[in-house]
């Protein structure tokens, strides 16, 4: 009888370990599945913002083209003076 006490605390500790292992395994699986669920958001990102870059780089030149548009104007005034209009 007094074996048998301490066998079932054996069992009682493997089936804890056991739980404790299974849950920990679970919380893994889902830490990797997070972790990949980012790096595809964090990829289509990166693709949005460089497709965002792409479709606005023109407005970085919007400066110079406004200034040519005046240097143009200014050179059209000149002439159309030039010819007495």
């Amino acid at each position: 009888m007094l074996a048998a006490a301490d066998l079932t605390g054996w069992w009682v500790g493997y089936a804890l370990g056991a739980a404790i292992v299974l849950v920990v395994a679970v919380l893994l699986i889902l830490i990797i599945l997070t972790a990949r669920g980012i790096a595809t958001a964090a990829e289509d990102a990166t693709r949005l913002l460089a497709e965002t870059r792409d479709h606005t780089e023109v407005l970085w030149q919007l400066a110079t083209t406004k200034q040519v548009a005046a240097d143009l104007l200014d050179g059209a005034t000149q002439a159309r003076r030039a010819l007495g209009g």
